[in-house]
């Protein structure tokens, strides 16, 4: 296996005990780093980081442990991630680590409704990546991103929004536009009367929301979105409709269209943002 995605899934299955999946991925990141639907983000990692791997990294809402996991094997020492998942998941999570090789656990939960366990300027990059639409209270959650910021850094948010025509959790065009009231109807009918499940998980708004929030608390807010979608190296990996995401790719690379294009295609695709405190 080549794409680093695919070894990932092999070693949360195997609970990082098959130590050639390990050094497979090693080499995978370094490379075939390109296959991985994380690459972009990866990417601005090391931008942000100026690859300084002491660099105190928080991965806000960390999942499964993808993305956190990437940036220890790639060297980077100092990374904790937290998520509102349960103290049995991420035990799961430390313990996997543990048996690929890693001593430290940096695998920590906490129940979303109060201040995050750390004290105010304890890191120097904050990563929010796929977080913020789950996010119901997003002025707390920013609060709590800056109170633990330190002075000089800087914050990389990845989020789908409102604006976005194609939800990827629902798999459906359009609907999330529509009153709560439509919604429901649709997401009843056509995914299993799961309505109440993305009421609960699901909070999308527009993206001018939260650049005015972002702006109200932040210096500066730099959208790196027509940057980002210009990158469409982890094919295997696209949630969307991969024939038309390859055709704006096509247009996008037009002489002189294409940059508008691309604009115009970024008001309407997953927003990425470096917020500066």
């Amino acid at each position: 296996m080549e794409n680093p995605d695919d070894i990932w899934r092999q070693i949360v299955l195997s609970e990082g005990k098959d130590s050639q999946l390990v050094d497979d991925l090693r080499i995978a990141l370094v490379k075939k780093s390109a296959l991985s639907k994380l690459f972009v983000i990866l990417q601005y990692v090391k931008q942000l980081t100026k690859e300084e791997k002491s660099i105190r990294i928080l991965d806000y809402g960390c999942g499964g442990g993808q993305l956190l996991t990437y940036l220890r094997i790639l060297g980077y020492k100092n990374v904790i991630g937290i998520d509102v998942g349960s103290l049995e998941a991420n035990n799961k999570l430390n313990t996997t680590h543990r048996n690929m090789g890693f001593k430290s656990d940096v695998f920590f939960s906490y129940d979303g409704t109060t201040s995050l366990p750390f004290n105010n300027s304890s890191f120097d990059i904050i990563i929010s990546q796929q977080v913020l639409e789950h996010v119901h209270n997003v002025e707390q959650y920013l609060f709590e991103c800056r109170r633990v910021l330190d002075d000089d850094g800087k914050i990389l948010l990845d989020f789908p929004h409102r604006v976005v025509p194609f939800d990827t959790h629902t798999q459906m065009w359009f609907v999330h536009y529509f009153p709560i009231t439509i919604r429901r109807y649709f997401y009843n009918k056509y995914r299993n009367n799961n309505a109440q499940k993305y009421a609960d998980s699901l909070n999308l708004r527009p993206i001018w929301f939260y650049k005015t929030l972002l702006n109200k608390m932040f210096s500066s807010t730099i959208d790196m979105t027509c940057d980002r979608i210009g990158v469409f190296a982890y094919k295997d990996n696209y949630e969307g409709s991969i024939r038309l995401r390859v055709f704006f790719d096509k247009l996008m690379s037009v002489p002189l269209v294409g940059r508008y294009v691309k604009k115009i295609l970024s008001i309407f695709a997953n927003a990425t943002l470096v917020v500066t405190k």
